[in-house]
């Protein structure tokens, strides 16, 4: 694989060189509703979530216990690891321009952890992104520590650990953050997680020769819709949604899985999809939808369909990305239709056409609802890195991307910490460091990512919604690439196609560091990271401020108390 990096500083925009929000002016006050989803008080669909937001004045809080819990997802008996000794944890829901404070509670005895607010932009609050190793050490068994961000994006997204594997055997829950819709609809159904399942502990298979050594994937042995399924023994229960009879229904569809790319569909219902990732985007219609790990889509169903048979809702693993679950045909979960005798039992609806590739949504159908024109002109300087398998650690299968090392860095000693203490970026190779602070603010910075392997990468940028300006197979070649500069789909976590190329871009308006990782569990664990240090030491600083900046070497003390391991 083959990294490429372009930096430079736009200036043909005056609007994109703030990193607060613009003065909004008001209109007319609008009802959010059945009829005027657009409408949102005197914000609108209208206002772009980049520049503009709501400021509620309230704050959503929560609390959360981390701890094992012995359950049973599928009917089969498993430790896991859990948010308030449910799976998946609690929905953490807000209204766009609401505060979420979410305090953690680690009761684990062995392991440290952490939150991260996955596609939360965190705009000025790296401190909450809950990025071991970037923004904080580990929460210590016994510790607590709280984080604390604005929404100034709405959709449906999900938070999981980012501590090692951690939500590969559980630690995870849905965002809901409500706002208007490019769409009507008149029932809100809430979040469908979506995710491949292992009876064993991801720690152990992770271990296993063939996966360590080999790079071979585990095989998962079942997969779940909002943390239920039956098993190949009998066990388990499905997942069930209500429709009610000509009603349209908003549902959030979430890939939380560690492996798998889903095709998802309802049997004879179509969807219009109205938001991919945080991004409202102009609706299209689709039978099926493909959802790589850790992207999100927003559907409409209309319930249009006889209301006296049930149907099946499919997730079904796209096996040609080399993925293989036991239960691939049977990952579902069960619509019925509101009736005064409701239908029970199996459906036996008929599938779509639910065809097996290894690809992501054209790029054509994912225009956003506001779109952003990319300059072109900002390509300054160009470097390339590369991806091979590498020793190292007991693993002779490394992904490395960039440097001279996989990702692998000490759990002790965060980015921002050694930032803020030497005004400068000294990091060491583990981190696989991209030093982007001498970069004026709002400048643009490209990525061309190549890959010859015949494996997907979910590609997950923390901190920014990133432009996909172009994407395919075999190499990129720049003289036969068309770029889309005009109104390019943007989105936090992004597909490389097996054997081709992803071309990327986006602004550094958010100080910090930020991760860029593939969202393959396996993957990461093997290194498969980078980490982008964006805007002056001193903005970072500012970031932080004196309470943030204590509570990080607070939460870094106790780590170091703790006796546990530094690295991963």
């Amino acid at each position: 694989m083959r990294f490429s990096f372009f930096f430079g500083t736009f200036l043909g925009w005056a609007t994109w060189t703030v990193a607060v929000p613009l003065e909004h002016t008001k209109r007319q006050s609008c009802a959010n509703g059945p009829t005027a989803r657009n409408c949102w008080g005197d914000f609108s669909i209208d206002d772009d979530v980049t520049y503009t937001w709501p400021d509620t004045g309230v704050t959503r809080s929560y609390s959360f216990d981390v701890g094992l819990a012995t359950l049973a997802p599928d009917g089969v008996e498993k430790v896991m690891m859990v948010v308030n000794g449910q799976y998946p944890g609690p929905t953490i829901e807000a209204n766009w321009g609401d505060s979420v404070q979410v305090e953690v509670c680690n009761n684990l005895s062995q392991n440290g952890t952490s939150i991260h607010f996955h596609g939360v932009r965190h705009l000025n609050t790296n401190h909450a992104d809950g990025a071991v190793s970037q923004t904080e050490c580990p929460i210590a068994p016994g510790d607590c520590h709280t984080y604390r961000f604005k929404a100034t994006q709405h959709g449906s997204s999900w938070y999981h650990s980012h501590y090692s594997l951690q939500y590969g055997d559980g630690l995870l829950g849905a965002i809901v953050i409500h706002g208007p819709t490019t769409a009507n609809w008149d029932i809100d159904l809430g979040p469908l997680l979506i995710t491949d399942h292992y009876h064993e502990s991801v720690f152990d298979l992770a271990d296993e020769p063939l996966t360590s050594l080999i790079g071979i994937p585990p095989v998962a042995v079942n997969g779940l819709m909002n943390g239920k399924n039956v098993y190949l023994t009998g066990t388990g229960s499905r997942a069930e949604f209500t429709f009610t009879p000509g009603k349209k229904h908003l549902l959030r569809l979430v890939n939380t899985g560690s492996e798998m790319i889903f095709r998802f569909a309802v049997d004879q219902h179509r969807m219009t999809v109205v938001a991919m990732d945080f991004i409202p985007i102009q609706p299209f219609e689709t039978d099926t939808l493909l959802i790589a790990i850790g992207q999100r889509y927003d559907v409409i169903i209309e319930a249009d369909q006889s209301p006296d048979v049930a149907y099946w809702a499919r997730g079904v693993p796209m096996t040609s990305c080399f993925a293989i679950n036991l239960m691939s045909t049977d990952i579902r979960a069960i619509v019925r239709y509101e009736s005064d005798t409701p239908v029970t039992g199996d459906p036996t609806s008929t599938s779509w056409l639910m065809l097996d590739t290894c690809a992501d949504e054209d790029l054509s159908n994912l225009v956003p609802h506001i779109t952003h024109s990319v300059s072109p002109s900002a390509l300054t300087q160009n470097f390339n890195a590369v991806l091979l398998p590498s020793q190292g650690d007991n693993y002779a299968v490394r992904w490395r991307v960039g440097g001279s090392e996989p990702y692998h860095p000490p759990k002790n000693n965060p980015v921002v910490k050694q930032v803020i203490d030497t005004a400068a970026v000294n990091l060491t190779a583990d981190f696989n460091p991209i030093d982007l602070t001498s970069l004026a603010p709002s400048s643009w910075v490209y990525l061309i990512v190549e890959s010859l392997a015949p494996l997907p990468h979910p590609l997950h940028l923390h901190g920014h919604d990133t432009y996909v300006l172009a994407r395919g197979t075999g190499p990129y070649v720049e003289l036969l690439t068309s770029l889309d500069l005009e109104s390019p789909p943007r989105r936090d976590t992004f597909n490389l196609p097996q054997s081709g190329y992803v071309v990327l871009a986006f602004q550094t308006d958010n100080p910090g560091s930020w991760l860029l990782h593939c969202h393959i569990q396996w993957h990461i664990h093997q290194g498969f990271a980078l980490t982008l240090v964006e805007g002056s030491p001193s903005s970072i600083q500012g970031v932080y401020g004196s309470g943030e900046d204590a509570e990080m070497r607070r939460v870094c003390q106790n780590w170091g108390s703790s006796g546990l391991e530094t690295t991963d």
